[in-house]
């Protein structure tokens, strides 16, 4: 009896490729034999004792399921397992969302609602090491940047042992393209689809694949992914919240009453409407070779190139510090507000005279190249010994611009109101949408940055095994160097008041118009809003100039230098490690040593004086790793770990560079003097795995972080260009920085279960289901400039998350419906750069459907929905009293995915 897909052409195929993915697991197969003997076998249900010789294959969503539970099984660490479910398939479009299924896993969402990068156990992007293919994924891997279809399997490390490369105190994730000697003789595929969003235009998606293995001795796996984006989203936003004396005048200050001076008010209302497009493109190559029986060969290469645009219109009244008079003069600070209405120690309702209006449009070119070539060898030099050695290069260009284009209004009388969640503001000046005549040259900025990081990576480990000593499986020791580079450059230059090209009497928002559509569900706005025509401006105020490279353009060589810079980093790191093997309990222990060496290069600001800055430091660190894995019953295991963990400060932390934002007078700023951070954590859990594909566990795991690194906000004296003039002037600027601060705790739980619906008749019993829940909750202790401290929460860190999968999977269609949520939490990017103010998102939770099916033995028709229920994205911001003030009210549009597969 055999139990194959809807016909025998591709169930073939898939029957060999199961078959020869259990050979390779053949070590897997007989330890889980020795475990119990209704262990899983990878990809592979046994047949019943009484019908010898079934062929019974698990093929689509539940051969993924059962690989990555077989895999996850037989770790002696705390690691969870995604596996493609067949070739050039892996379960989401995006593998972030493919991540967030994963228990202790939330992501975080681009403005268009993209996942695109993660949260490991409270923890966020920073502190987890990514790697592809065994080398270094460079600058905080963007798990948008390369198609889904390029990988095979993803381990996620949460418990690291001593061989672990250190970097990922939140954990490590480990990412590998498709092997040749994973898949038997000659495999090709080819999907195409269209992506269609609700408020954006179809764009295509496309990747291939072809692999072939010459008997296991050779073999070439090559795949190309290219697909365009074309996301668009709308934003009703207030900006920071601030007691209001901190943009009154000077009068106001005498004359208004303290409960009004004291009380918060937004610095801005605003408009924005997002627009990402873009191209991109992914390659990879592996070759394997198997010359002799004892020396194995593996080398991967790696391209990915992102280039398109993002477009941000932002119209809005910024509410802010300065009256503009309609004669266009301005005075500092803003005059008392009317009819307002104060609650909770915020205005939650009021007037305010003489607000400038504002139409901005950011043009913003990005391109980010990456290519990665590893080389790695298993040589088993002698009966016992095995030696791997390694080496790989990394490259990585991004290049990031910002043209701006604000045009302004002046006398307006701005009212806002607190509508829940919602912001909701209007002015006399404008509806925003109908009368772009009344808004004049404000100021055109051009700023460039180019940053390349360069890795190189050289490693030898060696496993010596042992068959004669109780208790000694074998003894793992090896060496590591990396030398990596990060250097920015960058150019700033504008258009301002005087300019030769604008004219004595420049032209205003009228002479280059646009509109766009434009509408929040649930919020009160235009119909559309005014926009630029950029390619309009250009043709009539600087045609066929670059503002890079034309003199006509006022530089700021000061801030051109201070956004410049290089910082070098080595790093020498060896490990040893010893596994041992009593039966049914498995041990490993180490300890892995590292010494780091930085070297920081670029210039400082020191009041109005530029310094040239040259920081170099060493420190050396010794991180022991425990892990055990006891099986107290057949298929019950209970796991216990402890381990110290670090991850460095990224090499733009460590940079000198400077960056001032003349108009609202703010800045940021890099801390060459970062040291590292630095965690105990251990992992106490349980697992059960009670059926094939099936699993029910329960992990509580703790943190206590030391060293950490945290967004302080100094005000300092600093000279600048002004925003009108382009002149130097000087003034008070509020600088974020990074600086080691006290510590962190972080304590949580993981619970879930999965399992095929086997229990159920008929049909029913092709269902199958995954729900696991995380709880994590942390405290951190930030000391700011002035020594004074504070506890929050760790920026990123959700205190509830849980994912609920329900799937069908049989005779060749399978369909997922898959609800992913997280709790409130503190957004990481808003940390010291909202004036003191704590940004939170609310709770998110979104829902999305999955259906793929065989139409032909080698056609397989998908059909996806993002998104589903249109879920919208809420933030606020808590203020001194305690209140939650609304900052943020995001339409995040549902997205619609299609795709043809054919399988040869």
């Amino acid at each position: 009896m055999s139990i194959r897909g809807p016909a025998t052409r591709r169930s073939a195929w898939r029957a060999r490729l199961m078959v020869g993915s259990a050979m390779m697991l053949a070590p897997v197969a007989a330890q889980a034999q020795t475990l119990g003997a209704n262990a899983p076998v990878e990809g592979v249900e046994t047949a019943p004792a009484e019908t010898p010789g079934e062929d019974i294959v698990v093929t689509g969503l539940r051969a993924g399921i059962e690989r990555s539970l077989s895999d996850k099984r037989s770790a002696i660490s705390v690691v969870d397992v995604i596996s493609a479910e067949d070739i050039g398939k892996f379960p989401d479009n995006n593998l972030a969302e493919s991540l967030q299924r994963v228990p202790g896993i939330t992501i975080d969402r681009s403005v268009t609602g993209e996942g695109q990068t993660i949260n490991l156990r409270g923890l966020g992007p920073q502190f987890t090491r990514s790697e592809i293919n065994g080398g270094t994924a460079l600058n905080g891997f963007d798990f948008s940047v390369l198609a889904p279809e390029l990988f095979a399997r993803i381990e996620v490390e949460k418990s690291p042992t001593a061989s672990t490369v250190e970097g990922g105190l939140a954990g490590t994730v480990k990412i590998e393209t498709p092997k040749p000697f994973d898949i038997q003789g000659f495999r090709a595929t080819v999907t195409g689809g269209v992506t269609i969003g609700q408020k954006a235009e179809p764009v295509p998606r496309f990747f291939g694949l072809v692999s072939r293995n010459w008997d296991d001795r050779y073999g070439l796996t090559l795949g190309v992914a290219y697909s365009k984006t074309d996301f668009r989203t709308n934003e009703v936003d207030f900006g920071p919240w601030v007691a209001f004396r901190n943009i009154a005048s000077a009068d106001v200050l005498a004359t208004a009453p303290a409960v009004l001076l004291d009380a918060a008010t937004p610095r801005t209302t605003a408009f924005y409407s997002y627009q990402q497009k873009r191209d991109n493109l992914g390659i990879t190559l592996a070759g394997q070779a198997r010359p002799t029986e004892t020396l194995e060969l593996t080398t991967d290469f790696l391209y990915a190139r992102r280039r398109g645009t993002q477009i941000d219109d932002r119209p809005d009244a910024p509410i802010e510090g300065t009256s503009f008079f309609a004669d266009g003069t301005s005075s500092p600070g803003n005059q008392a507000p009317v009819d307002y209405v104060i609650e909770n120690g915020a205005v939650t309702q009021a007037t305010f005279r003489n607000i400038q209006n504002r139409v901005g449009y950011s043009y913003q070119p990005q391109e980010n190249e990456v290519y990665q070539g590893t080389l790695r060898a298993k040589w088993q030099t002698a009966e016992h010994l095995t030696i791997t050695p390694g080496f790989s290069y990394a490259h990585q260009r991004a290049s990031n611009e910002l043209n701006l284009f604000s045009f302004a209004a002046y006398g307006a009388d701005v009212t806002y109101r607190v509508d829940g969640d919602v912001p909701q503001f209007s002015s006399t000046a404008t509806d925003f949408s109908t009368n772009p005549e009344a808004f004049g040259y404000n100021v055109f900025i051009f700023n460039r940055a180019v940053n390349t990081i360069g890795e190189y990576v050289g490693r030898v480990d060696a496993t010596r095994d042992f068959d004669d000593v109780p208790g000694l499986a074998s003894i793992q020791a090896g060496a590591r160097y990396t030398h990596r580079t990060s250097r920015q450059r960058a150019r700033n230059v504008g258009l301002y008041r005087g300019a030769e090209l604008l004219g004595d009497n420049p032209l205003g928002l009228g002479s280059f118009a646009d509109t766009l559509k434009f509408s929040v569900r649930n919020a009160e706005t235009p119909d559309r809003i005014l926009s630029v025509d950029r390619q309009k401006l250009i043709d009539t105020i600087y045609p066929g100039l670059d503002p890079f490279n034309s003199d006509q353009f006022a530089t700021d060589p000061q801030g051109d230098t201070l956004n410049s810079f290089e910082v070098i980093e080595q790093t020498y790191g060896g490990y040893l490690q010893g596994n041992f093997d009593f039966g049914s309990l498995s041990v490993n222990a180490g300890v892995r040593a590292i010494v780091t060496d930085t070297d920081s290069r670029g210039s400082s600001l020191i009041g109005t004086e530029l310094t040239p800055s040259n920081v170099q430091a060493r420190y050396t660190n010794f991180l022991p790793a425990f892990n055990a894995r006891w099986e107290v019953a057949p298929n019950m295991l209970i796991r216990g770990t402890y381990s110290r963990a670090m991850t460095r400060p990224t090499l733009d932390q460590l940079s000198p560079a400077t960056v001032i934002n003349s108009g609202p007078r703010t800045g940021t700023r890099g801390n060459p003097n970062l040291r590292p951070y630095l965690a105990d954590q251990e992992d106490l859990g349980f697992e059960w795995y009670f059926h094939p594909g099936a699993l029910l566990t329960i992990n509580g795991f703790a943190k206590q972080i030391n060293s950490l690194i945290s967004q302080t906000t100094v005000s300092e004296l600093a000279s600048f260009p002004d925003q009108e003039t382009g002149q130097p002037t000087s003034g008070i600027v509020a600088f974020t920085q990074p600086t080691n601060g006290d510590n962190a705790t972080i304590h949580g739980v993981e619970a879930g279960v999965q399992s095929p619906f086997f229990f159920l008749p008929g049909q029913l019993s092709y269902f199958g289901g995954i729900l696991n829940f995380t709880y994590a909750s942390s405290k951190a202790t930030t000391r700011s400039a002035d020594g004074s401290s504070r506890t929050t929460p760790l920026p990123g860190l959700s205190k509830k998350s849980a994912n609920a999968v329900l799937y069908y999977d049989h005779a060749g269609l399978d369909a997922r419906l898959a609800y992913a949520w997280r709790s409130t939490y503190l957004r990481a990017d808003a940390v010291g750069a909202q004036f003191g103010a704590e940004r939170y998102i609310r709770g998110y939770g979104q829902l999305d459907l999955s259906v793929n099916a065989f139409v032909l033995p080698s056609v397989q028709l998908g059909f996806n929905v993002n998104n589903l229920l249109d879920t919208q994205r809420k933030e606020y911001i808590l203020i001194d009293s305690g209140a939650k003030m609304p900052a943020s009210f995001l339409e995040q549009e549902r997205r619609f995915v299609l795709t043809a597969r054919i399988i040869l």
